[in-house]
């Protein structure tokens, strides 16, 4: 019996950490170890492997030229986008030209290369990809899914996120409608979604893998409050800095551990020295031993203003560590449960001041960790691997085959 061809397409895999390339790879995997054929695309400069580990018979292509030559017209195109680099400036005429000059190669080659391939699904992650894939001419009919892994609103209307050239945004949108099915994280992010696309929106949250139950009954826990992210402003790790500030002098055994690298790691730097926190608040860069931290923590803090799904916290959760997060997150009010697996911070007012309260009470509260801590191992079985995996194989072949499959996280 022939295998399913699955063909994932990413513009850019090569050591990327973030949670989206790793839910990539981790469906990729699973779905090769139950039977499909998988490949995954890329257009990238070449030379670096994948950050985190493919099974050995998955498939990788690289679209992008090695050595790509530029015709003259080309390198026209390519100093007028240096020299606009603010595309809302430019004459439409010129910023498609922008456009193309940056994305066209990337859509014409994975046009190409599906007729080439012929794979029975092609899977798009992330918008660049999206947009390629759905404004690609091939004349095989594979069926097409879109994987979103952000809130829809900042995928699609943040000029900030992506390309900001207003085209590009123009595209991203109008390739939606090529596709039979589309993926988000959270059942409320169909509200964003116009009226014809709804029929194709499918809810597949990002999986949790289990963790060995020994190794979380035997985790010697530290007085230690952890944050997991990329130092970038949506993931408000100042807010939990200046919390510190008002728990210092009341906890001095407890010490603040921020995991991650990002664009403000200067300026939080910077923050901690100026609130007199060095020694007890730590920039701790990246890890690839998150495990080891999850499992000598006491305390998840998250204090991101949203959430597409936070792998961060399904994982912290997994590991028996309770989470706190504001209220009004997306991404962590629909996985964490208030008093059950973690604590909620009111969202008005003193941000940093009402998360320094919520911390306090569960830091000076070991039993109430303990609760918690049991309760999230609870809650996280609604992401099992074998439940997600079955959204997954939904969206490859639509609602004809596996129709019983239908996440069920808000029971």
């Amino acid at each position: 019996m022939r295998q399913t061809k699955l063909c994932f397409v990413i513009d850019r895999l090569a050591l990327r950490s973030g949670g989206a390339e790793r839910v990539l790879i981790e469906t990729a995997n699973a779905l090769h170890d139950a039977g499909y054929s998988i490949e995954i695309v890329t257009h990238e400069q070449r030379g670096k492997p994948p950050f985190y580990p493919l099974r050995p018979g998955i498939l990788r292509a690289n679209l992008r030229p090695a050595n790509e030559q530029r015709g003259r017209i080309r390198r026209m195109i390519d100093r007028l986008r240096m020299k606009w680099h603010r595309s809302e400036w430019l004459p439409y005429g010129l910023r498609r030209l922008k456009w193309l000059s940056m994305h066209g190669g990337f859509k014409s080659r994975l046009g190409r290369h599906i007729d080439a391939t012929q794979p029975d699904a092609v899977i798009a992650f992330l918008p660049p990809s999206v947009t390629a894939l759905g404004l690609a001419r091939f004349t095989h009919r594979p069926r097409l899914f879109a994987s979103l892994h952000n809130v829809p609103s900042q995928d699609f209307d943040n000029p900030q996120r992506w390309d900001p050239n207003p085209v590009d945004r123009s595209f991203r949108r109008a390739a939606l409608d090529r596709y039979d099915a589309i993926g988000i994280l959270l059942p409320e992010f169909q509200d964003w979604f116009p009226e014809h696309l709804r029929a194709r929106l499918l809810v597949v949250p990002n999986a949790v893998q289990p963790v060995r139950s020994d190794l979380v009954r035997q985790a010697i826990r530290d007085n230690t409050v952890i944050s997991v992210g990329r130092l970038a402003e949506v993931k408000q790790h100042r807010l939990l800095i200046e919390a510190w500030a008002y728990l210092k002098d009341d906890f001095p055994d407890w010490t603040c551990k921020i995991y991650g690298i990002g664009p403000m790691q200067e300026e939080l730097s910077e923050l901690i020295c100026k609130l007199g926190l060095t020694g007890h608040v730590s920039l701790m860069g990246d890890t690839r031993e998150i495990e080891k931290v999850y499992l000598s923590a006491s305390i998840l803090a998250h204090p991101a203003k949203f959430e597409g799904f936070g792998l961060v916290i399904t994982e912290a959760l997994a590991h028996g560590v309770p989470v706190v997060g504001f209220e009004d997150c997306s991404g962590f009010n629909f996985i964490v449960k208030d008093g059950t697996s973690g604590l909620f911070v009111n969202g008005e007012g003193d941000r940093a001041r009402n998360l320094s309260k919520v911390l306090a009470r569960l830091m000076c509260d070991p039993r109430r960790q303990e609760n918690l801590r049991a309760g999230g191992l609870r809650e996280v079985e609604r992401f099992a691997p074998e439940r997600i995996l079955a959204l997954w194989k939904l969206a490859i072949h639509g609602p004809t085959e596996h129709a019983a499959a239908k996440f069920q996280g808000e029971d």
